[in-house]
């Protein structure tokens, strides 16, 4: 044979076995769902536990979250006694609780992925996991940059000092920290205008006039839903919300502050808003949410 006709011999049948091969393999398809699969069954095998004081405060905004993703049955809400309560509490929490905190304070989440079991902790980092975890960080990276600004601020709020004059009704403390001067006035007067630059709403800077990113039907008042998000519920309409509410009705939940209620409708109307719509939205696990769960009760 000439080298001509050899080479195309050699071609031909080099032709033929890759045919062979492509034709014997796999689909690309079923091995891009067999993929998609096992990461789907590995987030629905993720187990979440709690672990917090029997008070709302920090700890909460979790117990939101999963609420309103109307995922509460997956979470294990371990609480612990409160040692502000009573000096039994306060040994407990010291002896036994606390030496299992990662870093000391709560809350804290026990995360069980698979055969991998982790904890998250730190203000921040627990509440957008469990919003992550939840699907409620919004649609985009600028959703959730938006919703980790406003949960940052509001869970600050939340401290020991708020927490004690709410466990002893001590609204006038706290009415007086709540005017715009005050330390819970500034943080709220800020978010406020936050969220009407987001929504294009008026503000003392003419540059954020009716120019917001999430200016649209619910930032006009023409819709009966308000979120910060504009269209649906998110972490920073759940974040406000449980700051919002401490303040008005304390740690628990068990007061009614009125005249903290008149004066952050009259000082935060926006943020406001939001609380009504939160409240509205989540009426059925709010009016049962102090009943107190068993420790070892998942």
């Amino acid at each position: 044979y000439s080298f001509c006709t050899l080479l195309f011999m050699f071609s031909a049948i080099e032709f033929t076995l890759l045919l062979i091969s492509t034709i014997s393999a796999d689909p690309p398809c079923e091995t891009r769902l067999e993929v998609d699969t096992n990461t789907a069954n590995s987030m629905s095998s993720t187990k979440i536990e709690l672990v917090y004081f029997n008070i709302h405060a920090r700890g909460e905004l979790t117990r939101l979250c999963f609420a309103a993703a109307g995922r509460l049955s997956e979470l294990k809400d371990t609480r612990l006694p409160l040692f502000m309560d009573s000096s039994a509490a306060a040994m407990e929490w010291s002896v036994e609780h606390a030496p299992k905190t990662p870093f000391g304070y709560v809350p804290y989440l026990n995360v069980a992925e698979g055969t991998k079991s982790f904890q998250v902790s730190g203000d921040g980092a627990v509440e957008m996991f469990a919003a992550r975890h939840c699907n409620l960080l919004g649609d985009s990276p600028l959703d959730a940059a938006v919703c980790n600004t406003i949960s940052a601020k509001a869970v600050g709020l939340l401290g020991p000092g708020l927490t004690r004059a709410g466990l002893y009704q001590d609204w006038e403390q706290i009415l007086n920290a709540s005017t715009p001067r005050g330390p819970i006035g500034e943080v709220l007067n800020g978010l406020e205008k936050y969220v009407n630059r987001l929504h294009g709403k008026a503000t003392s800077d003419p540059a954020y006039r009716d120019t917001g990113s999430y200016a649209n039907s619910n930032g006009n008042g023409s819709s009966s839903h308000f979120y910060v998000l504009g269209d649906k519920i998110s972490l920073a309409d759940l974040a406000i919300y449980n700051s919002v509410d401490e303040c008005i009705r304390g740690p628990r939940s068990t007061e009614f502050f009125e005249r903290v209620d008149k004066l952050l409708r009259r000082e935060y109307p926006t943020l406001l808003r939001v609380y009504d719509q939160v409240t509205k939205d989540l009426a059925g696990y709010l009016t049962t949410r102090n009943v107190q769960r068993p420790l070892d009760q998942p």
